[in-house]
């Protein structure tokens, strides 16, 4: 059987009816759901996926970024410059702030931790205000006592953006593959497409 095009899944999490959980996956969370979509590319099906698994998608407006450890600053440099490149705003964190300026990037916001309410702008309400339209929160692996105030200051932001509707990325691959979408989308539209054309595809290729 040949059949042309590509088939997408993308779990769906109960977030939102479990109250105060974290939204970074381990190994032994499940998905509650999924959703499959199909596109005539790989962007075309993904875009459509993450419609319907209630992600919005940006195509311009402003990005957070907040990663930890050096490793995973140095590796988000491409994908930053793609974030850049498409006219979003960048907000960071005061450490990826710097590692940020440090590497070329000029017009990059500083923004404060959720647990430093008076220095502003504060990222709680940043959010509250809807002036944040995705989030790249991708964690520092080290979970020693002197990072413990990091990484619930981190778990803060990504519970808060779960509550506000904001997207969150907390891997670099999701990240890449958000970003390439909404840089797809930018120059594309999903196609709409009757699944009986599909299932009409299959039938002839199964004949042949």
């Amino acid at each position: 059987m040949k059949t042309s095009g590509f088939g997408i899944k993308v779990p769906q999490f109960s977030f939102m009816q479990l109250e105060g959980a974290d939204i970074v996956l381990g190994v032994e969370m499940h998905s509650t759901g999924e959703v499959a979509c199909f596109g005539t590319s790989f962007y075309d099906a993904l875009s459509k996926a993450f419609l319907a698994a209630g992600y919005s998608l940006p195509l311009r407006g402003t990005s957070l970024i907040t990663i930890g450890g050096q490793k995973n600053k140095e590796k988000s440099l491409p994908l930053l410059s793609l974030i850049s490149s498409m006219e979003f705003n960048i907000l960071a964190t005061e450490h990826t702030a710097d590692f940020l300026e440090n590497n070329g990037f000029k017009e990059v916001q500083r923004v404060y931790k959720i647990s430093e309410p008076d220095r502003k702008p504060n990222i709680t309400e940043l959010l509250y205000d809807h002036k944040i339209d995705f989030i790249i929160n991708i964690p520092a692996t080290a979970t020693v006592e002197k990072y413990l105030d990091m990484l619930n200051d981190e778990y803060q932001i990504r519970r808060k953006a779960v509550e506000m509707g904001v997207p969150v990325m907390t891997t670099m691959e999701a990240a890449i593959s958000f970003v390439k979408t909404l840089q797809w989308l930018k120059s594309n539209a999903p196609t709409i497409v009757p699944l009986k054309n599909y299932l009409e595809e299959n039938t002839i290729s199964e004949k042949n």
